[in-house]
């Protein structure tokens, strides 16, 4: 009597394999896009949050000596928390933020800038998709038009260039598409890290 064994063969094994790899890879992706997606929003939120707190700090007299940075920023309410990278920035979700936030006396700005709370929010990320969707979040727009007044602006750096999105002081006035962020970013976070800086209302 013939043992009639029937079994897969090689082929069938390694085009298995092969499939369970490709779903495999697809899943990964997918899961690392969304976990991008979910801390981005985050990183976006922390920064919503903090300039509602800058306004209403900004409708109490603070006083002369009022200087809001990483270090105190928790203290003041303008974030949850801090865990300090380099001493002088805190942790995001995706990237970091240094702050400087403060009331400048009226004897300071020698360039004739107005006496007032000011200051800047710098972001920094390490590649240009990081950058590009902190950007679709529209800065520019979101903000009050009176904070971008007199010298505020939104800007985009790298190691060896910069530029300009929306600088209201400068006749930088057209309101950037998502095209220019994109641009911004693939041009200047091509060689690594790159800096976006939110400065609001008075700087000198």
């Amino acid at each position: 009597m013939k043992n009639n064994e029937t079994g897969r063969s090689m082929v069938e094994m390694l085009g298995v394999l092969a499939i369970v790899g490709v779903l495999s890879a697809g899943a990964l992706k997918g899961y690392s896009s969304a976990m991008f997606k979910y801390k981005m929003n985050q990183t976006i939120d922390i920064t919503t949050r903090m300039f509602q707190r800058i306004e209403e700090l900004s409708q109490k007299d603070l006083g002369s000596e009022a200087i809001i940075q990483a270090s105190n920023a928790v203290e003041w309410g303008l974030l949850e928390k801090c865990d300090l990278e380099d001493g002088y920035k805190c942790r995001l979700p995706i990237g970091s933020v240094s702050v400087d936030f403060y009331d400048i006396p009226a004897d300071y700005c020698f360039d004739g800038s107005p006496a007032g709370l000011g200051g800047q929010l710098e972001f920094e990320f390490t590649d240009a998709k990081s950058c590009t969707a902190f950007l679709s979040a529209h800065w520019e727009q979101m903000l009050p038009q009176d904070w971008w007044n007199p010298n505020g602006f939104l800007l985009v750096e790298g190691e060896k260039e910069e530029t300009h999105l929306y600088y209201p002081g400068e006749d930088i006035t057209e309101m950037p598409t998502m095209s220019d962020f994109t641009n911004a970013c693939q041009k200047i976070c091509i060689n690594g890290k790159c800096w976006i800086f939110l400065r609001y209302r008075n700087w000198c």
